[in-house]
């Protein structure tokens, strides 16, 4: 889902789980959010149309460029622990004295299985391998601007969530940890010259991931304590996230970079919304705060019996 570095990313046996009243994701008695900086780790149908994303940076002599960007992704079971989730987007960007670049990103598959859940302890695992297909988004001086890579990469991933239901404080039981570890192996390694200088198209081999801390309202209503709010306040999910990216081979020309996200999920039966503001962890990642904000549907409960199943049970008589 996330391509070189985190600024270029934003230029993109199994225990079964109990039941529930809808369809969405969980472990145990906790709901899976949809996380804007991490992919969460469960497997389902759903899509997330558009994710938008500001971010400014610095783009020398004091001057700021402007990244815009709408992402796109769908996310299918194929069985029902196993599936596959597609990301791309269109991106501008806006710097000084030049036109405007825009164009698609690379296109990023990844196949994704959830081999784990213990329902008791709200704990899931799920591993993954993403491939980023090269030369799929613009390319040319504006495909390089917009962050695309000209080469490809491929990344394991693994994949957690950790409930807080276990614990013995009743207002600590509405957290929930969530956490994305990949690491990419590029097709073709970066060879420089005695001054650093890029000889090839090549990318350095590199680690990415993060974690989400989340508070889930609608958990301590139904799980902890009855405190009468509004509906509206149950179903929402106040979410902290870190993002952080890191060069894993050398040579490599990308520092590492830490991106916060800050704000508040919404989860209703057929979608969710969710809104962050982005704060840059070191000066690598920039020095201007930025915004993420997504509408996700929910097909396991928009086309319960279609586009909600997993595809194996389409062929089922």
């Amino acid at each position: 889902m996330r391509p070189r570095t985190l600024i270029a990313t934003f230029a993109v046996g199994s225990v079964t789980l109990a039941s529930h009243a809808h369809a969405h994701g969980f472990a145990g008695d906790h709901m899976f959010i949809s996380t804007l900086l991490i992919d969460d780790p469960n497997v389902a149908d759903e899509a997330s149309l558009p994710t938008f994303q500001f971010l400014p940076q610095d783009a020398g002599g004091g001057a700021t460029s402007y990244n815009y960007n709408l992402g796109f992704e769908l996310d299918k079971r194929i069985t029902e622990n196993f599936g596959f989730v597609i990301n791309s987007g269109y991106s501008w960007l806006a710097q000084p004295g030049t036109k405007t670049a825009n164009g698609w990103n690379n296109i990023v598959v990844t196949l994704k299985y959830k081999p784990y859940v213990n329902a008791e302890h709200e704990f899931l695992v799920s591993v993954g391998v993403q491939r980023e297909f090269a030369r799929s988004g613009a390319n040319g001086s504006n495909g390089a601007n917009l962050g695309n890579d000209d080469s490809g990469s491929t990344g394991p991933t693994v994949y957690f969530g950790k409930g807080f239901g276990d614990v013995p404080i009743g207002f600590a039981r509405p957290l929930f940890l969530t956490g994305e570890l990949t690491y990419r192996i590029a097709d073709k390694g970066l060879k420089v010259d005695s001054s650093g200088n890029p000889l090839n198209n090549g990318n350095s081999n590199a680690w990415s991931g993060g974690l989400s801390l989340q508070y889930s309202i609608r958990y301590l209503s139904s799980q902890v304590k009855d405190y009468g709010l509004p509906s509206f306040v149950n179903k929402l999910t106040p979410v902290v996230e870190l993002a952080w990216s890191s060069s894993a081979s050398r040579p490599n020309q990308t520092q590492t970079q830490y991106l916060w996200g800050l704000g508040v999920n919404y989860t209703a039966t057929t979608y969710a919304v969710s809104v962050e503001a982005l704060l840059p962890g070191n000066r690598a990642t920039g020095n201007h705060p930025g915004v993420i904000a997504q509408v996700h549907l929910y097909f396991d409960d928009l086309f319960a019996s279609s586009l909600g199943t997993p595809i194996v049970d389409w062929f089922r008589t």
